[in-house]
């Protein structure tokens, strides 16, 4: 009698012989671990209200709806939220993805953006999923573009489809995170445009990994609506805290 050979999940059978490790703290997974292990699933620095209502950054007190930011700023986009704050083990683990080429956390980024805001995304209703992209030479030095990564891992669980030829970043900006509020506007003009298309479907998503003051978000929003797309709504993995 011929016997069957042995069937095994590839995805099985690398982590028989390469279990994961935590995206968070780095530990190996157990195997009744998915993603994070346990102890920093129980300390995931979750968003939680009360937030800004135009962008979703925590702020102290719920009797206001807008954070400082937000307050003095006419943004491009409509509405966002992100899931986890821009602090300590995230914190550490983004700048690991970014810059050591740890591209496999991105589907536990993707889960933690689903789970936070799956409302949301059901209020929102978004046509299509859109990065917020890098600029290719950015792109050819780090060897992949997290926005574009994010944005497909997020559409397996949303199934809303990606475009990812729609917003193009035309200019090389420098890294703004020490820049001052002037020079990051003048780092930022110019930065995006959208390729022709005959039209484009709306309401749109933008995906990105971090929203700190908003200027890249409403620099690409602001392209979508020379554009002719007028519900702009984003979703992040992560957000550092409103400003008082």
């Amino acid at each position: 009698m011929k016997r069957e050979k042995p069937v095994f999940h590839i995805r099985q059978l690398l982590d028989f012989f390469y279990p994961g490790r935590c995206p968070v703290c780095g530990r190996i997974l157990a195997k009744e671990e998915v993603l994070v292990c346990r102890r920093c699933r129980m300390e995931l620095p979750w968003v939680v209200e009360p937030v800004c209502i135009r962008c979703g950054k925590p702020i102290a007190s719920p009797e206001k709806a807008l954070c400082a930011d937000c307050a003095r700023t006419d943004h491009a986009f409509t509405e966002g939220r992100a899931a986890l704050l821009y602090e300590k083990g995230i914190r550490l683990s983004v700048n690991r993805m970014k810059f050591y080429n740890h591209r496999e956390y991105l589907p536990f980024y993707a889960a933690c953006m689903y789970a936070a805001h799956r409302g949301h995304l059901q209020k929102w209703n978004a046509d299509c999923i859109i990065p917020v992209p890098m600029h290719p030479k950015k792109r050819a030095e780090r060897g992949f573009d997290q926005a574009v990564l994010l944005a497909r891992a997020l559409s397996e669980l949303c199934r809303i489809p990606v475009l990812e030829d729609v917003l193009i970043r035309t200019r090389y900006t420098k890294a703004s995170r020490k820049l001052g509020r002037e020079h990051r506007l003048a780092n930022l003009r110019g930065a995006f445009t959208v390729r022709k298309h005959e039209s484009l479907p709306q309401p749109v998503l933008l995906v990105d990994d971090i929203y700190t003051t908003g200027m890249t978000m409403d620099h690409a929003a602001a392209a979508l609506r020379k554009a002719g797309v007028t519900q702009i709504y984003f979703l992040t993995l992560c957000t550092g805290r409103g400003a008082e």
